[in-house]
């Protein structure tokens, strides 16, 4: 079952009276919190990270809005974020991604991001086996994505985690039906350059 799925079928976790703070230490009174909990919500935020951190970085990336360096360094400094506010996160892959985009967005507002085309000397090439340029496809699929507005881009990605335009829509605060039309059009412009792309390697 893939990450959106498991969003979907399983119910908002429950944490109880638990609360994380950096370093991994868990500040709650120690009559509410027994060592077993204490290693159950370790090992339960482990796992998140584990399974999602990688993802969530090359996610990022594919944005275009930051460095592969920098994308995976955002991804990192969310996950700490999640760390601290893990008792109050319901869905953490949705709230990683939405926390992730405002951090990114933030950085570039202050001018701490470079953007990729400021940046080139650090984008990975084909023969790359890191990070989300590890096969031509990807790579390609990412430099085509680059010639689309951050907009459409930006709902492209929420879109093939299998969100829904309802769901895309409520996440980034836009209208259904903006979100649709935006997604239509992104996927028509998107195939037209991937399949200049093909033909310029024939």
């Amino acid at each position: 079952m893939d990450d959106k799925t498991t969003e979907r079928a399983e119910p908002p976790a429950q944490h109880g009276n638990v609360y994380w703070a950096v370093g991994q230490t868990l500040n709650a009174p120690t009559d509410e919190l027994t060592a077993r909990d204490r290693e159950r919500i370790r090992k339960e935020f482990s796992a998140f990270y584990e399974g999602f951190m990688t993802r969530l970085g090359a996610w990022l990336y594919l944005h275009g809005w930051a460095s592969e360096v920098d994308a995976y360094d955002i991804a990192q400094e969310t996950m700490r974020l999640a760390f601290e506010k893990w008792s109050t996160i319901e869905h953490p892959r949705a709230w990683a991604r939405r926390t992730a985009s405002r951090l990114c967005v933030q950085r570039l507002a202050k001018n701490e991001v470079l953007p990729l085309e400021d940046n080139e000397d650090r984008i990975p090439r084909k023969a790359d086996a890191s990070g989300c340029a590890a096969s031509d496809t990807l790579h390609d699929f990412r430099v085509a994505l680059q010639q689309l507005p951050p907009r459409q881009r930006q709902l492209l990605l929420w879109a093939s985690e299998e969100y829904e335009p309802a769901e895309i829509a409520k996440e980034l605060k836009m209208k259904p039906e903006a979100v649709r039309s935006s997604l239509w059009k992104a996927r028509r412009k998107l195939a037209e350059i991937m399949r200049a792309q093909d033909a310029g390697k024939q």
